[in-house]
This record gives structure tokens, sequence and C-alpha cells, in this order.
């Protein structure tokens, strides 16, 4: 028989056992429930986060103080249901890396979600802190500061970046107020981006007025008396090639054909079946679409204010005295309506366009002037300058170059004077930054 007093002792052992589960299935209960819409609310927040620095940067894009910046930061917020002292914001900058002079324009919020049965283990607030911070490039050149950008990489397509040939190899390749972008990730096994000239009076390649020459690539170029400054910078972009620094820009586009009266041009396509051929001339502001090789000889000039021309396939060189004296257009010439491919509107400071799946050569000749005011873009096209002389500004580029190579050609100096009102000016661009 069981003896009463054992069974006594039993009594109550249930309901400590159940309550001790009813303890941990709130608990299950209370991470199910509450940890879901605490994950919920973050997401929430950090949308909203995103959304108002991104707000913020808009204004700051339009060139608004900061006050208005930070309203728009709480503005936006606001909208997402989050208010006072939840938000707040931050303006910094500007900053300056590779690709030119930025701002960050930060939202934090920090927002409680109402517990529904995490109490019952947990007495704290149920919060989250966010933060989004938006990056804004402001109107600037495409690669600030440098005059010549180039882009080939060397080391996987050969060939060199910047290099004098020709003409017993004594000229140079020569910038001003700005300085030399190498693209070539190279290293000492492997070093390709200058060929500097051999000749021992030729100058070689130098950028003036304390600017630099620069490469993503590892050789400094040490102790190389043709290359100035000496040693050049390397590892810029932690020794990554850059990307197209204009691939947002549509290519320019010509809705009617070309004409020529009297040693005139007018704006249009040339070179194709029954079009005309550029030639030397005076040519009227606006878009230039040519298709094919084009060679000029004699002693003609190309002439123009406010003008591109587009190489849609093909390139330009000269024979005899030949030359070219354009500039690009300007706010106070151009055609039609900005943003759109067949206004000239689009593409203020931009003189040469050569299409990206152009590697044909443009060659630039002054004769004993300034050849070029505005950008000369040509992503897979070489820039080679070419003249018979030693007078320094016997080719000159004012403005700007991005190309995959640019070369000297001759015994004279191939001159580029980096100069911001005279190249293309890049919209500003807006990104979440982190």
């Amino acid at each position: 028989m069981e003896r009463p007093e054992i069974k006594n002792k039993e009594k109550g052992q249930a309901i400590v056992l159940i309550a001790l589960a009813m303890v941990v299935l709130l608990g299950f209960t209370a991470l199910a429930i509450d940890g879901g819409m605490l994950y919920s609310d973050r997401r929430h927040a950090q949308n909203a986060a995103d959304a108002s620095a991104l707000s913020g940067a808009l204004q700051k894009a339009n060139n608004k103080s900061d006050t208005v910046i930070l309203q728009a930061v709480r503005a936006s917020a606001g909208g997402n249901g989050y208010s006072g002292s939840e938000v707040s914001g931050a303006v910094s900058g500007p900053l300056q890396d590779l690709f030119g002079r930025y701002y960050l324009v930060s939202s934090e919020i920090t927002a409680t979600t109402k517990a529904a049965f995490s109490q019952f283990v947990y007495r704290g607030l149920l919060q989250n802190h966010v933060k989004a911070v938006a990056r804004v490039y402001i109107s600037q050149p495409a690669m600030p500061g440098y005059a010549i950008v180039a882009m080939g990489d060397c080391t996987s397509e050969g060939g060199h970046l910047a290099m004098i040939n020709g003409g017993g190899n004594s000229g140079s390749v020569e910038t001003y107020q700005g300085g030399i972008f190498l693209n070539a990730p190279e290293s000492e096994s492997d070093r390709c981006s200058i060929d500097p000239p051999s000749a021992t009076y030729a100058p070689g390649i130098i950028a003036h007025d304390g600017a630099h020459i620069a490469s993503v690539g590892s050789v400094d170029y040490a102790g190389q008396p043709k290359v100035s400054p000496n040693p050049i910078d390397i590892n810029l972009n932690l020794g990554e090639t850059i990307d197209d620094p204009l691939a947002d820009l549509p290519e320019p586009q010509c809705t009617q054909v070309g004409s020529v009266s009297g040693g005139v041009f007018s704006p249009g396509s040339y070179g194709r079946h029954s079009e005309p051929s550029i030639g030397p001339g005076t040519y009227q502001p606006g878009i230039y679409c040519i298709y094919g090789d084009v060679h000029i000889s004699g002693s003609g000039v190309i002439q123009g204010d406010g003008v591109v021309f587009y190489f849609v396939n093909g390139g330009l060189d000269y024979t005899g005295n030949a030359g070219m004296v354009i500039s690009a257009p300007t706010s106070s010439n151009c055609l039609g309506t900005a943003g759109e491919r067949t206004a000239s509107c689009t593409y203020i400071g931009m003189a040469v366009f050569m299409a990206r799946n152009n590697t044909s050569t443009f060659e630039v000749r002054g004769n004993g002037g300034d050849a070029i005011h505005g950008l000369i873009y040509g992503l897979n096209a070489t820039v080679q300058a070419r003249g018979g002389g030693v007078d320094p500004d016997e080719t000159t580029v004012v403005g700007q170059i991005i190309a995959k190579r640019v070369y000297g050609d001759g015994n004279g100096s191939f001159n580029v004077t980096y100069n911001e009102d005279s190249t293309f000016i890049k919209k500003p661009s807006i990104s979440l930054y982190k």
C-alpha cells in the first residue's frame, strides 16, 4: 500500500512546471511577435532613412543651404511616420576623391516599437537606430584636375598610354594647370603606361604647375629623367582601374544631312553615300556626325565655334600644313534643348566625341596656336598631336582629353592646358553611400 505522506508531498509540482513552461512560452511568443515587429519596423525605418538622405542630397545637388537640406531630410522622414526627436540629419564636406568633390548628407532615425508580450520578460524599450548616408558629386569635369586621362589598359591590350613617337622621338607631351592620369594596373614586370622620348634634348612627359602624374598601377618611374614630376603617384583607386567617367552621357545624334555652301558647313551628318564630306572651311555651331576617315591636306584649316564633331567611325589626320581651330559649344551659342541627343546644348564643353566603340586616331594640329578649346573624348581612341618644330605652342588643347592613348608625334610639344571653363561639365550625381 502507498504511504499517504509521500502522496501529499508530490502535490503542486505540476503547477510549478506549468508556470515555468508559461514563462518559456511567453518568451518564445515575445520573440516571435515582438521580434518580428521589431525587424519589420527596422526595415521601414531604414527605408525611411534612405529616402530622407536622398531627399536632402537632392537639395544639395540643387545648391541649397544646409538649413534647407536638413528640412528636406526631416520632411521626408515625417512623411514616413517619423518626426521630432526621432530624426536627425547632417551635412559634411566638401570632400575629395579621384572622381571629384562631393558632399555627404546623413539621416538617422531612432524609433520605438510598441511591445505586445516582451514586457513580461524584458522591461527595456524595443528600439531601432538606423542611419543612411547619401553622396552628392557636384557639377564638375569628369576626372577633375587632370588635363589628360588615359583610359587604356596596356597590361592586357599592349601599347602605351602616353608616349612620343616619330620625328626622331624628340618631342614632348606636357600639361599645364592639370595632371596626367594613367588607368593601367601596371607593375614592374609589365610596365607600359609611359614610354618617354629617347633623345637627350627631348623634354619628355611633363605635368607643370604643381600638377601630378598619377596611376592606378604600382610603377612610380623613379629615376626616369624624362618623366616629371618624379616619382609619380601610384596605386590610386586602390589599384583598381576606373570605368568610363562619362558612361551616363548619350552619344550625339544627327537628324539631317549636312550641307556645304561657299566653304561654310552646316550641322548634320557627313561621309555616308551621297552625303558631303568634311573638309577645310568654316563650321557653323551645332553637331556634326562624321562617318569614315577624314584626311585634310595642303594648307586647309577646319575652323568653327560652338561645334561638336562626333566621329561615328574613322578618325582624322593631316598632311602638309593643314590644321584645326575649333571650340566647343557654350551656353551662349549651343542649339536645342539640353538633354536631347540632337542638341548641342547637351554637349556644352565637348568639342570632339569619338564613338565609344571607335578605335581610330584623332590628330590634333594647331599650326602655332590653340587647336581645340573643349573636351576631346575618345574612350577607345588615340589622340595624337603632330608637329615638325619645337615651338611650345605648336599643338595646344585647352580643356581636357579623355582617351585611350595620348601620343606626341614629331619634334614639337603637345601641350594640354586643363581649364574647367573650357571642358565638359557633368551634372551632379546622387547615390546612397552607406
